[in-house]
Formats: C-alpha cells, structure tokens, sequence
C-alpha cells in the first residue's frame, strides 16, 4: 500500500497568496519543501484523497495516470478539500473518452458535487453518498475497505476522516480534524491497528490546535492514547501533514521539532510506502 502525498497546506497554501510573515518569506527564497500546495493525496496511483483547486497543478507536476484514477474520496466540502468546479471537466465537452471517476462525499459535499456536475451513465463521473460510521468498498474490484468516521471540524461540511483498508494493510487519514470524538475512537478501536497515521497538524507548536485542527501538542495526545488501546506502535508510520504558515514554523523547523520521536514532515511529493 502506497500513499503519494501531492499537496500538504491549509487553505492559504505555503506561501499565502498575499503574506510576507517569516514563514511565507521563507518558502519563497528556499522553495523545494517548503512550497506547499493544497492538501491531497492518492493510494497506489488509483485512489485520490480530496479534489483542491489544485488537482490541475498536481496533475501537471506529478503526471497522475487518470487511466488508473478510479475513486475519489472528500473529507469535506470546503473550498481546498473540495472544488466541485473542477470535477464539471469530467464531462463530455471538456473532456475526451477517460475512465470514469467516482466521488464518495458526505451529505454537503455530495450536494455540492450534484450542483456542478450532471451525473449519469455517460457524464464520465459517478458519486456516492458518505454516511459516518458506514462502511463501503472503493476501486476496482472493490479493493479498498473504506471506514468514514465523523471529524471533529465545522459540521455544517460533513466532515470525516477515513480508515482505509487494503491487501492486508490499513491507514487513517484525518485531516481536517481536531482531537477525536468519543464516537470517533469507538469506530477506530472497531478497526484496529493501523500501519500509518495520517495527522492533521494545521497549528504547528500552537498550545491548543485552531478551531477544527490539531496542533503537535493534541497529535501527542491523540497517539498516546491510540499506543494505549493498541491501535499504533513502534512499527506504525506516522505523518504529519496540513500546515498553514500561521502554524509559524518552517519545513526545517518542524522537522528538528519531531525528529527524536519519529514522526514524518510530510511535504509535496513525500511517497510512503507500507
């Protein structure tokens, strides 16, 4: 099982359009790392994680395969997890013959997609409604167990993170999310144990995460009670990932920050293979 991750900000993307704090400042001059896009990933070239505004860019930049791109799956329906706009070029018109792409969304992402996109037999997209805690099968084959499990971010986007299993490995990406609710961990002690984690960390070294995110102080806590009713342990990867540059550190400084306990800084383009 293998997880590409092709965009790892928040909303503004690493540099903000129009900021000159000292983290925008820094990606400018340095690049490489510390440039970030927004937040998405694939699962073994075949299965997308959210649909930014800039799954055009990654596109181009990572030379996604969308003969093999078959599902995608929405965490929730803000603008840089979901830009339904985008997805209106699955149809005939914008686009040539091209496999078919299935969206899976929560009720207000799946409303959103059905605004923009005239889905049928022949629109060359197909979506499914997200019910949290309601198991379903993705790709081809169905290849992927997919558990939504409800994220604790605004309610009004349907927000959830996914506990995704296939050919005998699992992983949990949660992101956009702040500490677990109680429901949360009963789906996730239901599942077991996971070989990566996927952690939202949106406020860096903040004493408490911003509203609906994490910070490395709730990431500490989160994992220490998935060690303690055995859902991780020392073989289990584990990867931070959605940064804003309000969090105030840099790639680098993140970096030394959790170097000692293990933890990845995920940047564009860090593949990880499980």
């Amino acid at each position: 099982m293998k997880i590409k991750y092709l965009g790892t900000a928040a909303f503004e993307g690493v540099p903000s359009l129009f900021c000159t704090c000292r983290v925008c400042q820094k990606a400018r001059k340095t690049g490489g790392h510390e440039l970030r896009s927004r937040s998405q990933a694939i699962i073994n070239e075949d299965l997308l994680l959210d649909f930014p505004p800039d799954t055009v860019w990654h596109s181009q930049r990572f030379g996604l395969d969308w003969t093999k791109i078959s599902d995608c799956l929405i965490t929730h329906d803000h603008s840089d997890h979901l830009y339904p706009e985008d997805a209106l070029m699955a149809v005939e018109g914008y686009s040539h013959h091209h496999r078919p792409i299935h969206f899976y969304a929560a009720q207000s992402g799946y409303k959103r997609l059905m605004e923009f996109v005239p889905f049928s037999e022949t629109a060359g997209a197909a979506i499914s409604l997200v019910v949290p805690g309601r198991r379903f099968h993705a790709g081809e084959g169905d290849r992927y167990s997919v558990l939504p499990l409800r994220a604790n971010h605004e309610e009004s986007t349907s927000p959830v993170i996914y506990s995704i299993a296939c050919e005998g490995k699992r992983m949990l990406y949660a992101h956009d999310t702040g500490v677990f609710y109680e429901d949360t961990w009963k789906g996730l002690k239901e599942e077991g144990r996971y070989d990566l984690v996927s952690m939202d960390c949106t406020g860096c070294l903040e004493k408490s995460g911003p509203d609906y995110h994490m910070c490395l102080r709730d990431i500490r806590r989160v994992l220490e009670k998935m060690r303690e009713e055995k859902l991780t342990d020392e073989k289990t990867t584990v990867v931070l990932n959605h940064f804003s540059h309000n969090g105030g550190l840099t790639y680098e400084e993140m970096c030394r920050e959790v170097e000692e306990e293990g933890m990845i800084v995920a940047y564009d383009g860090l593949e990880i293979v499980i």
